[in-house]
């Protein structure tokens, strides 16, 4: 057991394991040169041991495929990308996609029944309404920001663009209405509510309610929300148009329960195939509209 004895001796010196009393038993009557022996054979086994892992790794990662270059190589730092020049067509089209953001990437509604629907209202009417933002009438302040330094010609461009769009209307919606309130809404468009001095829809909109050109929009294909939101304003005065303002005054003259009746009514009726707003002609209308008399002049 002796050449065991002084090999743990030489390891445990080597680690420094054992110290002072310990060491120096272990090593008694060893000769030191049979100890330096030992340690030049450790260590020669530790350094072709270290060598042979190494050997081994290098070797594995030889057989393994060469990484593509595109992946390896990085690019230079501060090395500036190539990019070709944006050409954006000078076209109607591009310069109205700011309108889409809101109104819908086909000029329809928006899901949430607040952005109306612009395309193939009479261009009279968008006029109007780009004219009332920008010159303070009406107040929604993206909008103000989008026209306040806009043309009358640049305006009307606009809104012949949205004027002339053929598209398809959303389905109908369900009316959430009873059969008492649906008869009521119906008598409305129809004849009118005389007791309140409250004209027919029709006499306005057209006797398909599909509007009248140059400035009176159609009133079926409207989202029921939209329309409610719309006489709400028309009421407390946020939404106004040119002076005398006819639908303001028919906001306030409708009973406050006949304009969900109305609207609900409204909005669960077919548009017709092709819908298009009548021609116009002379006619005399139940009450005065500055922004159909500021069109005709």
């Amino acid at each position: 057991m002796r050449p065991l004895r002084i090999l743990r001796a030489v390891l445990w010196s080597f680690f420094g394991v054992r110290r002072r009393a310990d060491a120096a038993r272990d090593l008694e009557d060893v000769q030191p040169h049979t100890i330096l022996i030992v340690g030049v054979f450790v260590a020669a086994l530790f350094v072709v041991g270290i060598v042979l892992v190494v050997r081994l790794v290098m070797s594995t990662a030889s057989l393994a495929p060469p990484a593509p270059v595109e992946a390896t190589q990085a690019p230079a730092v501060g090395e500036p990308r190539q990019h070709g020049p944006i050409i954006v067509r000078d076209t109607m089209e591009e310069r109205v996609r700011t309108c889409t953001i809101c109104h819908g990437s086909t000029t329809q509604v928006s899901t949430d029944g607040f952005s109306p629907r612009i395309a193939g209202k009479p261009a009279g009417y968008l006029f109007n309404q780009l004219v009332s933002f920008r010159d303070g009438r009406r107040t929604y302040a993206p909008m103000v920001y989008l026209v306040q330094y806009m043309t009358d010609d640049y305006l009307r461009e606009i809104a012949t663009h949205f004027a002339q769009l053929d598209l398809p209307y959303p389905p109908p919606e369900a009316a959430p209405l009873t059969a008492e309130a649906a008869s009521r809404a119906r008598r409305i468009v129809e004849y009118g509510d005389p007791s309140r001095g409250v004209p027919a829809c029709m006499d306005c909109h057209g006797a398909k309610l599909t509007g009248v050109e140059p400035a009176i929009p159609a009133l079926l294909g409207l989202p029921r929300h939209y329309m409610n939101a719309q006489f709400g304003a028309w009421r407390g005065g946020k939404l106004r148009s040119i002076a005398p303002d006819c639908m303001a005054e028919v906001a306030r003259r409708l009973a406050p329960e006949d304009v969900p009746a109305l609207t609900g009514w409204l909005a669960s009726q077919p548009v017709p195939a092709g819908m298009k707003p009548e021609p116009a002609r002379p006619r005399d209308l139940p009450l005065k509209c500055g922004s159909v008399t500021a069109l005709v002049k």
